[in-house]
């Protein structure tokens, strides 16, 4: 079995936390590293734990600091962690803002367990790959495509 995605998770919803912390554990790819409360949580963790995480799901609408603030703070001081958006939201435009702030994907808070499948899928290919640059403007298409 390969080895588990080290996740960080921040929404302002504690339902939502709960559910992503139960699915992760059921699956058994990932290890749960932080859950957060807000995305200014999850920077102070992660600037002063040495742990990184593989992955962060940010939500898009917290207090304090949101997921596209979150976004550009985490991509321009940890550029290796792989970000995804989380939201309820179904504005597009809202999504191409997140997308813009670094997030490689938004997935819709309905399906949390399609996202946690489709994030681990997506990192070990890019893993396997050694994808960097590439990854970003393919998966966009993908999403395009999947919109259509």
């Amino acid at each position: 079995m390969d080895k588990k995605l080290k996740l960080a998770f921040a929404d302002d919803n504690v339902l939502h936390l709960k559910v992503i912390e139960h699915l992760a554990r059921e699956m058994g790819n990932y290890e749960m590293l932080y859950s957060c409360h807000s995305g200014k949580e999850l920077v102070h963790l992660l600037e002063t734990n040495m742990e990184q995480p593989d992955v962060c799901i940010l939500d898009l609408h917290m207090p304090e600091m949101d997921g596209m603030e979150t976004a550009r703070v985490i991509r321009r001081r940890y550029p290796m962690i792989r970000l995804f958006g989380y939201s309820a939201s179904e504005s597009a435009d809202e999504k191409k803002r997140f997308l813009d702030s670094g997030v490689k994907l938004v997935f819709s808070k309905q399906s949390p367990r399609k996202m946690l499948i489709s994030i681990y899928h997506y990192t070990r290919l890019c893993e396997n790959l050694d994808i960097i640059d590439f990854e970003k403007n393919l998966f966009r298409k993908w999403n395009f495509v999947n919109q259509l």
